[in-house]
């Protein structure tokens, strides 16, 4: 550890941000039905893919809510250039974003992991303020959410990619050992001014790859290769009632679950292995339903889940696949390190519990085709899955893709082709048709408030 503090890690609040509006705001065409403004904010990515200094930050949007088109309102600045925004939420009251920054260096230091940043609403025009950075207690955070109900804050963090070489005594013998990055998911309080304070707790994936999944994750992978050798903390979620906390392991193939409640202080889970290899990435749970639906990124697939809301116990439904080509996927039987096929990201479900979205990038496969979303019907009854539609989305590298809480419009942030794509949904079929393209560098995550 650093001989620096854990202070060093917050940088100073009240930071305004850069904001530069786009003409007069005129909010009629935002208005949602009960009259609210929507607006949107999307985290973008740095100019170098594993974090750097210069070109991330957070873009505000006035949603247009007549045709789902997007309208600047301002963007943080320069002092924040070096955010690698990869997970970014809003509280429910829709007064504070917090938005990570996916890097192992926070605050330029090597080896220091990741941060969260605050930012606070103008109520007026939707505009951000900073208010806090904390660190993330991990690497690479690649999620963040805020509980509705009791205000803390989780964060998830990937981890698993830098070796580090460490010495060691073993049965008289000196060593070498290269462990990785821990995955870790961290639980934080938040003041009234949606400051981020010190962690309540620090939960750790220590349990060892699933059986049959050595020959997938070999440990050999080569003197100077940077790729994911461990746990690997890609997703978390809260189900319905807020009890219960679940987290993805994409590394060493589990789902983890934590108990959760309006005085919990720690997270104490339980972790229950899926198939070998299918590398679970994203998590999205039921409004209502005690189901949760998990992408698989190496399998490609979707499985859908029963969670026990009175134990926490978790139970396999169905998996089924992201391609109307692949609806029934096959165990890979190949190393996921030279895995060359459709890669399956986020998965959302509509708010009205009746439709699954999950999404599936081809950018950087050499078999081709185009980054989609596919539509799944959600039978409450069984908790399974049925197959609609699948749909391109208009752009390259697909890395997130988010509902507005209407659930009129699906936006999906395309990271390589600088743009976001919105879709119209049918409430009742759950079909997607493409509405409106905004220009976005490096868009990777979206979140919304009604103010």
């Amino acid at each position: 550890m650093s001989k620096l503090s854990r202070r060093t890690f917050v940088q100073g609040s009240g930071i305004a941000l850069g904001a530069t509006f786009l003409g007069s705001p005129s909010f009629a065409s935002s208005a949602s039905a009960d009259g609210q403004r929507l607006f949107a904010y999307v985290g973008f990515a740095t100019n170098d893919w594993n974090g750097g200094p210069t070109g991330g930050g957070v873009k505000a949007f006035r949603v247009n809510m007549s045709d789902g088109s997007l309208d600047q309102v301002g963007e943080t600045g320069s002092e924040f250039a070096d955010m690698n925004c990869d997970g970014i939420c809003t509280s429910s009251d829709g007064r504070f974003v917090y938005g990570t920054n996916r890097t192992t260096a926070q605050d330029s230091i090597p080896g220091y992991g990741g941060g969260v940043y605050a930012f606070a609403v103008n109520s007026a025009d939707g505009t951000l303020k900073h208010v806090k950075t904390v660190h993330s207690m991990g690497s690479n955070p690649s999620a963040v959410l805020v509980e509705s109900t009791t205000g803390r804050l989780v964060a998830s963090n990937r981890g698993a990619i830098s070796r580090v070489t460490l010495i060691a005594k073993r049965r008289g013998e000196w060593v070498i050992e290269r462990p990785t990055d821990d995955a870790t998911v961290a639980l934080f309080p938040l003041g009234t001014d949606g400051s981020i304070g010190q962690p309540l707790d620090v939960a750790k994936f220590t349990e060892g790859m699933v059986p049959g999944s050595e020959e997938l994750r070999p440990e050999n992978l080569g003197a100077t290769s940077m790729v994911q050798n461990g746990p690997a903390c890609h997703g978390i979620a809260l189900d319905s009632t807020e009890r219960w906390l679940i987290a993805t392991d994409n590394g060493y193939d589990h789902i983890y679950v934590y108990p959760h409640g309006p005085r919990s202080r720690r997270l104490t889970g339980k972790a229950y292995p899926v198939a070998a290899g299918s590398g679970p990435r994203h998590v999205a749970t039921h409004p209502k339903a005690p189901f949760f639906f998990v992408t698989n990124e190496w399998a490609p697939s979707i499985s859908a889940f029963q969670l026990n809301e009175r134990t926490g116990d978790v139970r396999h439904i169905q998996t089924i696949g992201v391609s109307a080509d692949a609806l029934k996927p096959g165990k890979y039987d190949g190393s996921v390190f030279e895995y060359d096929g459709p890669s399956p990201a986020d998965v959302r479900v509509h708010p009205n519990g009746r439709f699954v979205y999950a999404s599936t990038r081809r950018t950087h496969s050499s078999r081709g085709g185009d980054d989609t979303i596919t539509v799944y019907a959600f039978d409450q009854g069984t908790g399974r899955l049925t197959f609609v539609e699948e749909v391109e989305t208009q752009g390259k590298m697909q890395r997130e893709f988010n509902i507005e809480p209407s659930g009129k419009f699906l936006f999906a942030c395309n990271m390589d082709s600088n743009n976001v794509t919105t879709f119209a949904l049918d409430s009742k079929t759950g079909k997607m048709s493409h509405a409106a393209t905004t220009t976005v560098p490096r868009a990777a995550v979206i979140s919304f408030a009604s103010l």
